[in-house]
């Protein structure tokens, strides 16, 4: 069973942990929400997770404020809620470097 936990790591700087105890190992899934001006969420964790990461932003602002959505690279840990995202928060945009 995962369990999200949010903690705040500096002044409007949030992490979005979800552990997956049950993978061999563990595993735990980290997303990144800078509230400010222009809110953005660094990683979006996979399209399955949507529910529990979607839950937890909106515990923390309402999940149209998202104005920024980031990521390091394109593999579906990552993004793969960036389309559910997107239509949660139709004024946010991607911002990505090069591939």
């Amino acid at each position: 069973m995962a369990s999200t936990r949010i903690d705040e790591i500096a002044d409007g700087i949030y992490r979005i942990s979800t552990a997956l105890p049950a993978l061999p190992g563990g595993f735990t899934f980290n997303q990144f929400l800078i509230d400010a001006d222009e809110p953005m969420l660094f990683h979006t964790g996979p399209r399955r997770m949507f529910g529990g990461v979607s839950e937890a932003l909106a515990s923390l602002i309402p999940i149209e404020r998202l104005r920024w959505i980031g990521f390091g690279h394109v593999e579906s840990d990552e993004c793969g809620a960036m389309n559910l995202l997107l239509a949660a928060a139709p004024q946010a945009q991607v911002a990505h470097g090069a591939l």
